[in-house]
């Protein structure tokens, strides 16, 4: 996803993503599980975090032996895709960019790949965070989105 630093990303213009309610606990397991099982296919131990559209933690799995500072990871890129509408690698892109420096809108904004907006019929439901490895992050992401019938559009793997 490249985008320039003028262009205002369309999910912010006009209300075209809507917050909204629905996240479910069991569509949320699901997800996770389709999570794990990928992280274990991919090798590498995984924190897997699920937020509603409020940045509330909805449910949360820390595999045996994942980095623990991956915890706090995990969570803070769901909670930038969350309350930036977007994917975390986004805003990494705009600060190369010279767009602006992304760390100064909070101390929990995330600025490289593994965040995900959580998008059901053009409604944001929640925010998807994966961390524990690098490329591994997003073919974990990608297999816990598409558990949950969400948005792939975003998911370069």
């Amino acid at each position: 996803m490249s985008h320039q630093s003028s262009q205002t990303p369309p999910a912010w213009k006009g209300g075209n993503l809507a917050y909204g309610a629905g996240l479910t606990l069991k569509t949320a397991k699901k997800m996770l599980e389709a999570g794990e099982k990928e992280a274990e296919k991919q090798g590498v131990p995984m924190v897997i975090a699920i937020i509603d559209a409020g940045g509330n933690l909805l449910a949360f799995s820390r595999m045996d032996n994942a980095l623990l500072a991956s915890i706090n990871i995990a969570l803070d890129k769901a909670f930038t895709a969350v309350f930036g509408k977007l994917p975390t690698s986004f805003w990494g892109n705009m600060a190369r960019g010279g767009g602006f420096a992304p760390m100064h809108i909070h101390e929990r904004w995330i600025t490289f790949q593994g965040g995900f907006p959580m998008i059901s019929n053009g409604v944001l439901l929640g925010g998807l965070g994966v961390s524990g490895g690098t490329v591994e992050d997003l073919h974990v992401a990608k297999a816990a989105l598409k558990a949950g019938d969400f948005s792939l559009d975003d998911v370069e793997v």
